[in-house]
């Protein structure tokens, strides 16, 4: 009888794994291991199972650092791995703490990084913004754009300000879910 690939004796370590893709990352000059090698982290980067390696491995590291990346494949996906990430308390605040990495992509010409980031900031903000400035940034992306995502998005960050509490029952790694209090 053969062995399936699900089977525990056969599959590598998570941990090992995500270290050796990061190694390969890392070490590769090919531009197309690094975009697969990225898709895959920023796969891997929903499932919480997955965020203490991330953790281990400074995997968010790598995301805010491809925030400027020259490439835009790199610098998409790495604003991917940034929203599936921004789930989890503990990184949602540390990503808080880097917005100066990611603002910078309001400007992007490309429509994905362009939805990717207004992604992760409704994730980082899901009570709304209040900064007056973001605000005047998202209704002059309002008046520029033509695609229906991305003033979806927009409509959702610049509705008014709620309270976080009513709000975070709603967040799957929110402190209160599954506490009985809201």
């Amino acid at each position: 009888m053969k062995r399936r690939r699900k089977d525990p004796v056969y599959r590598p370590d998570r941990f090992e794994y995500l270290q050796a893709l990061l190694t390969e990352f890392c070490e590769t000059d090919s531009l197309g291991a690094k975009h697969e090698i990225v898709a895959n982290l920023a796969n891997f980067a929903y499932n919480p199972v997955n965020h203490g390696h991330f953790q281990k491995l400074n995997i968010l590291d790598l995301f805010l650092d491809l925030t400027d990346d020259e490439d835009l494949e790199l610098r998409r996906m790495g604003v991917m791995g940034l929203v599936n990430l921004s789930v989890n308390p503990h990184y949602r605040d540390l990503i808080c703490q880097q917005l100066n990495l990611i603002l910078p992509l309001l400007k992007s010409r490309d429509s994905e990084t362009l939805i990717s980031t207004l992604t992760l900031l409704y994730y980082l903000h899901p009570e709304g913004i209040e900064d007056g400035n973001l605000r005047r940034t998202f209704e002059e992306l309002k008046l520029k754009s033509e695609c229906s995502r991305t003033n979806n998005l927009l409509d959702l960050l610049l509705r008014p300000a709620t309270s976080t509490s009513s709000i975070n029952h709603q967040l799957p790694f929110s402190e209160t879910a599954g506490s009985g209090t809201t």
